[in-house]
């Protein structure tokens, strides 16, 4: 395995007509994964629009893994309820963070790439790679595969590791 290149920043900002998994709505979670890393937010009672704003970090390593979410509902006396899965691809934010260090850019604001939905992404519509506050940022929302309906919002950061010399 080999030395981390930087670690990432996962914002689950919050979830959107998610599917009815107990009588009349859910109480969701999301776990999100990065190879071997993984992370939980909190469960939101009774929502099927819930807010997270929940902060996770994972540290990126090349060859750079996938990010996958699952979303479940919280049952108290039986097994926790599938309310569907995404993943995204985030080697282009990487790309995007290198390329900007290559080319010095530092206007903020400057969109360095655009994603479009495709088979390796889960995305809704196409969403951008900023050079934000000094962050390399995208802003995603991703549709939940095998399920009716739902959508997940997230925000990803990339901060390269500074090698000590």
């Amino acid at each position: 395995m080999g030395e981390p290149i930087g670690i990432l920043k996962v914002i689950v900002v919050r979830g959107k007509n998610l599917v009815i998994r107990d009588f009349k709505t859910s109480d969701p979670y999301v776990i999100v994964k990065l190879g071997n890393q993984t992370a939980k937010t909190k469960v939101v009672n009774s929502c099927l629009n819930p807010v997270w704003n929940e902060e996770m970090s994972f540290s990126i390593i090349e060859p750079v893994d996938v990010l996958n979410l699952e979303v479940f509902d919280k049952d108290r006396f039986k097994s926790d309820d599938k309310m569907g899965h995404a993943h995204i691809n985030i080697q282009p934010l990487i790309t995007a963070a290198r390329l900007r260090e290559i080319l010095g850019v530092s206007k903020e604001g400057t969109i360095l790439r655009k994603v479009i939905p495709e088979i390796d992404n889960c995305l809704v519509v196409e969403s951008s790679i900023d050079w934000m506050k000094g962050e390399v940022v995208q802003d995603v929302l991703l549709r939940l595969c095998d399920v009716e309906s739902g959508e997940i919002e997230l925000k990803i950061k990339f901060m390269k590791v500074m090698k000590i010399l």
